[in-house]
């Protein structure tokens, strides 16, 4: 199978799980909206929010190394997954330690016993994580897409059975733990049939590894401190429920796209890692994938902008209504970062991500003024219109700063990515925002809301069958090719 034929396969697989998995997300974090109250939601989304800075620590890069890697030796491969196991020990050890510390900095000392047993999950994942990046390695994206979305359904199923019979933070985290232990069973199970860890530890071939990890660990630091410091803040500033509210809209707006990017990203960071010394090549499908997560994007976010209002109360309750604005300003601050993902994968693909990390330093410069001068005087809006703020200026930046050191000049060519998902996607908002206006008195919410978002799918597919632009058409060729052939496989 060509290299073309495996990313297209891994991009379905992975479209597969992805959604089945976000799909799921949303179901469990409405179902526990509904059933948990709004301190125990925020108490469960400050936990997770502590663990995803633990989880950037014990990887330290070392799977993203693997892919990067054209080859690598079993013994090279033993000595990372030690190491791995062994970080991994050192996170869950610190996380205990520092339980007590960390709840009394956020004044919610109920969240130690929780942070204590999330930690345990960092004596679990390490067993898995390398196996599942020697698949990714090798594009294997439907075993990998079958071993999350079991993972996921398992840790789902505890969640919301465990929620209606104790509706507290507790039940959601016994959830995480069972997802990482069946996901960490799977990959080891398929993994071991490819390579078996040994006995053996040494440092000196693993140094090249030690550097690419140490410079993408630093940037995902930094990551973090600009993704989740607003959630922290508010914990501190306005208590655990502020801080779930305010996470609640961050997980509809930001999150989905986060892990649906991935679904191009993932499978493109080893395609484009293969033509890592081709950079014209490099370049057009650089542009190509930011139009492409565009589409996908764009037309989410800006009609779930038009549409929260409506969305909020039906889907969460009433008393969630006061997250309606900072939703609606999320849904473009996820637009942004959507646009500024694939930037990631070009610079792994090169090696380069110590220009993400010094970009990122002066990024946590700008957002921790912007969060905790907006957190003091405006609350979670507050922080909202600061992280905005930041955000938009981050975007324009960007290519400065990280595309064209990279692939050379070629703004033209960036900014005509980002146009085409953008006047595609002006027919959604036009014709929801339009629907909402005239029928809002006359409809019951239901039937309202599911009128804005069928009327804006549709006018989105219709720009889009319109559009004579090469990338789109290619890709309504593409997927009347995939028709034909799943038809005459059928009649077969």
């Amino acid at each position: 199978m060509s290299l073309r034929e495996k990313t297209l396969s891994g991009a379905k697989w992975s479209a597969i799980s992805t959604l089945t998995i976000i799909g799921l997300g949303l179901a469990q974090m409405t179902i526990l909206a509904r059933l948990i109250d709004g301190h125990q939601f925020g108490l469960l989304t400050v936990s997770l929010v502590i663990i995803a800075l633990a989880d950037t620590l014990s990887d330290f890069g070392i799977a993203n190394s693997i892919i990067q890697r054209q080859s690598i030796s079993p013994q090279t491969l033993t000595t990372l997954y030690w190491l791995n196991v062994g970080l991994g020990v050192a996170v869950c050890l610190a996380l205990v330690a520092l339980s007590g510390p960390i709840a009394g900095l956020l004044h919610n000392p109920q969240l130690a016993p929780l942070i204590k047993l999330l930690a345990l999950a960092f004596i679990i994942i390490p067993h898995g994580q390398q196996y599942r990046a020697l698949l990714q390695k090798e594009l294997a994206f439907s075993h990998i897409g079958m071993v999350e979305t079991m993972a996921a359904l398992a840790g789902f199923l505890v969640t919301v059975i465990g929620a209606y019979i104790w509706p507290l933070a507790l039940t959601a985290i016994v959830g995480y733990l069972v997802n990482s232990a069946v996901r960490t069973l799977l990959f080891g199970y398929l993994g071991r049939k490819i390579y078996r860890p040994g006995l053996h530890f040494s440092l000196a071939p693993v140094a090249p590894d030690l550097r690419f990890g140490a410079w993408l660990t630093a940037d995902n630091i930094l990551n973090y401190i600009s993704t989740n410091l607003s959630t922290l803040t508010l914990a501190r500033i306005l208590g655990a429920t502020a801080a779930g509210g305010y996470q609640l809209a961050w997980n509809v707006a930001v999150v989905p796209p986060m892990k649906l990017n991935p679904i191009v990203t993932r499978v493109l960071f080893p395609a484009f890692a293969k033509i890592q010394d081709d950079t014209a090549r490099l370049r057009v499908n650089f542009y190509k994938l930011l139009s492409a997560v565009g589409l996908m994007n764009f037309p989410v976010l800006l009609g779930l902008m038009v549409v929260a209002n409506h969305a909020v109360p039906l889907v969460f309750g009433a008393k969630w209504n006061f997250i309606i604005p900072i939703l609606q300003l999320l849904c473009v601050v996820g637009l942004l970062r959507a646009v500024g993902n694939p930037i990631g994968s070009l610079l792994m693909a090169k090696a380069r991500v110590d220009i993400s990390f010094k970009f990122n330093v002066f990024k946590v410069f700008l957002f921790i003024p912007a969060i905790v001068f907006g957190g003091w005087y405006g609350g979670a809006l507050g922080v909202t219109v600061g992280f905005l703020a930041v955000q938009l200026l981050n975007t324009v930046l960007s290519y400065f700063i990280m595309i064209k050191p990279v692939l050379g000049s070629s703004y033209r060519d960036y900014i005509l990515s980002l146009w085409l998902p953008f006047y595609l996607s002006i027919p959604t908002l036009v014709i929801s925002y339009g629907l909402g206006l005239a029928l809002g008195d006359s409809l019951p919410l239901g039937a309202l809301l599911a009128l804005q978002v069928a009327g804006g799918a549709l006018a989105f597919a219709l720009s889009l069958a319109l559009s004579r632009n090469t990338l789109v058409v290619e890709i309504k060729r593409q997927f009347c090719r995939s028709e034909r052939l799943k038809t005459l496989l059928r009649a077969g």
